[in-house]
């Protein structure tokens, strides 16, 4: 956003170069905020029918800025970004907006004396009224919750329904819904941007004047219009102008605000799908690195056992060159042989060889319980080829 700074003796060359409402549009503040900043800095402003004079052609009269000042020195403005914010005929959006809703012809904003044909939302608090009257016979100075969304005095309750019933016909007219949850009563900006709304009559605490200071509220009469979004707000109330009077303004204000919420939405929303593609991608690594891992290491296990499958068959051809260089090559020895070959091809993992005795689940036991006795050989302890444990019984001695 492009911020522009001016001294109090620029600020004056400005303002008597171009009209309030000119620069208005060059710049992101209304006319009248100019002219309050200038009152404020003491610079003279240009007398009414100024600029058509100008125009004209005509001689004018230009003030002279005072040089007796002792106020701020400096003033910062925005320059408006285009299609952001315009002011239309010297009005600011909500303003512009708020006197198409007043013109509407399908938007009905004439309170009523009498409630008819009641809305919904307002019906329901309408019967919980009754049922109110029906156990009262006075009126008491409190406020008496219809329900979440509607707390005001009895003296209230029937102005009360009357601008809830035509505030919020006007709103379905214009596209905007209302739901009510647990008790609390939202209206829906264009069935999208949600806001908790409440009316309710402001109450005054007053300190009891005994020992005790105890504290009392005390309804005021004054009702105000309430609308809520996670910290956003937009409300009206009574004072100079009565609520009746300001729903066109409260409408407005909501529509322009709709769009804010919105923007932050669809914001929010891609930041979640942004954070959750990233979280997917990082469990997918982490499950793929996790499955490079397990693959890499069964891997590395079946080089070992290749590894180690062919140093058993070397070490059975070692046995077999030994026992016929010695004159041994009995049927014990060649029984045994051709059980270490088998042996080797059922471990091998290229071969994976059929054992009558082992099967799969044993090579895994065999790497979980690594112990000597896998890696020393019965032969390594004992010496004698004539006393292999496995020789069948009728060549044992």
């Amino acid at each position: 956003m492009n911020r522009i700074t001016f001294t109090r003796e620029q600020l004056y060359d400005l303002i008597w170069s171009e009209s309030l409402l000119t620069l208005s549009k060059k710049y992101n503040i209304s006319d009248v905020g100019l002219r309050k900043i200038c009152i404020r800095m003491d610079i003279p402003l240009p007398m009414v029918g100024y600029w058509n004079k100008v125009k004209a052609g005509k001689s004018v009269e230009v003030k002279k800025l005072s040089s007796v000042y002792k106020g701020e020195k400096e003033i910062s403005l925005t320059l408006r970004v285009e299609g952001e914010n315009q002011i239309e005929d010297g009005l600011s959006p909500q303003m512009a907006l708020q006197k198409e809703i007043e013109i509407d012809p399908n938007t009905n904003l004439r309170i009523p004396n009498v409630l008819s044909d009641p809305d919904p939302i307002v019906e329901n608090a309408q019967k919980v009224l009754n049922e109110i009257l029906k156990r009262t016979k006075e009126e008491k100075l409190e406020v008496v919750s219809l329900n979440a969304y509607i707390k005001v005095t009895l003296k209230n309750m029937n102005r009360s329904l009357l601008i809830m019933d035509t505030f919020v016909k006007a709103m379905r007219k214009r596209g905007h819904e209302f739901n009510i949850e647990n008790g609390e009563c939202y209206v829906l900006l264009n069935g999208k941007e949600r806001m908790k709304m409440t009316l309710k009559e402001n109450q005054t605490i007053v300190e009891s004047q005994d020992r005790w200071r105890s504290r009392e509220y005390i309804p005021t009469g004054i009702l105000s219009f309430m609308f809520e979004h996670y910290g956003t707000t937009a409300s009206c109330k009574d004072g100079k102008e009565i609520i009746e009077n300001q729903l066109a303004k409260i409408i407005a204000k909501l529509e322009i605000l709709s769009k804010r919420l919105e923007k932050e939405r669809l914001a929010n929303e891609e930041w979640h799908r942004k954070y959750k593609e990233e979280r997917k991608k990082q469990q997918e690594f982490e499950e793929r690195k996790q499955l490079e891992l397990k693959t890499f290491k069964q891997t590395l296990s079946e080089a070992e056992r290749y590894h180690e499958a062919t140093l058993v068959r070397i070490y059975a051809d070692q046995i077999e060159q030994k026992a016929i260089n010695d004159g041994k090559l009995t049927e014990e020895v060649t029984i045994r042989l051709n059980w270490i070959r088998r042996k080797a091809d059922w471990y091998d993992p290229l071969m994976n060889g059929h054992d009558d005795w082992l099967d799969a689940g044993d090579i895994r036991k065999m790497h979980q319980n690594d112990t000597n006795s896998y890696q020393t050989s019965y032969y390594q302890r004992t010496a004698e080829v004539n006393e292999w444990p496995l020789a069948p019984w009728y060549i044992k001695k």
